[in-house]
């Protein structure tokens, strides 16, 4: 649930992104950001209060919240919400990661979820290496191996999450950003996961055929896991919807594990 709503903040983050007014002032954005706020309040953070409870924390991220709603009735610059959205998808972060820690999701009578060799070890070098990218891997893996599940985008989410984390801790902003090569891409104020990716490749002495495939996969599993967190229930049926959704997850976790192994130099 945290997850479905850390990747639906992204989205709305990217949508605004795409703007070119220096505010925010079409009816749209303001309509889904409002209904992210609904959505907090309603679904969301009663699960948060059963982890964490009524903590000063909770109390500051309900206020972040109420301030983004106030954004949305008003005439603010695009930044700001940019801003905003950075704030809660962060604080959203460590609530999820709270949240498997606490609790880890599981279907009633289901067996948990026993890794394979490759994904255990995928596992054990992000908990010494990035804990909270571990339980986001964690959950993913869960969640695609339980049953009964009408919404993959928090699974896509997880895994996007898990890489992401895993490339800010061995390529952190500062570093790509003072390479001869780097550039901003277009509308981006930092570096990219695909732009992280080659300067982690290129610092340990890689091959440009070995670094382009990397990059590739990495800019697929933004591409892919933004398709399936963007998807509506538009196709035949539910039953299909969730279907197709499940083998597109499948695939981010085959191009996320191709990566983290190249990234944290596993050797199976």
């Amino acid at each position: 649930m945290i997850g479905e709503l850390i990747a639906e903040v992204e989205t709305l983050a990217a949508f605004i992104r795409r703007g070119d007014a220096v505010n925010v002032n079409d009816r749209a954005s303001k309509e889904r950001a409002i209904a992210l706020a609904t959505r907090y309040f309603n679904e969301v953070k009663p699960r948060i209060l059963l982890i964490a409870g009524e903590t000063e924390l909770v109390k500051q991220h309900d206020n972040l919240w109420q301030q983004f709603v106030r954004l949305a009735h008003g005439n603010n610059q695009r930044q700001t919400y940019l801003s905003a959205l950075g704030s809660l998808r962060k604080q959203l972060s460590e609530f999820n990661v709270a949240s498997v820690a606490a609790a880890p999701r599981s279907n009633s009578g289901a067996k948990p979820h026993t890794p394979s060799a490759e994904e255990s070890l995928i596992i054990s070098t992000l908990d010494l290496l990035v804990p909270s990218a571990a339980a986001s891997y964690r959950q993913a893996l869960a969640d695609l191996s339980g049953a009964g599940r009408v919404s993959f985008r928090g699974t896509a989410a997880e895994f996007r999450e898990a890489l992401r984390e895993t490339l800010d801790h061995l390529a952190p902003d500062a570093e790509v950003e003072a390479q001869g090569w780097y550039k901003p891409d277009d509308k981006q104020t930092k570096p990219t996961m695909k732009q992280k990716t080659r300067y982690i490749l290129t610092s340990r002495g890689r091959q440009k055929p070995q670094r382009v495939a990397a990059e590739k996969l990495t800019g697929l599993v933004e591409q892919l896991s933004g398709e399936v967190t963007r998807a509506v229930y538009d196709r035949a049926s539910l039953a299909t919807h969730v279907q197709q959704s499940k083998q597109e997850v499948q695939q981010v976790k085959r191009y996320v594990d191709t990566v983290l192994f190249d990234l944290l130099e596993i050797t199976s």
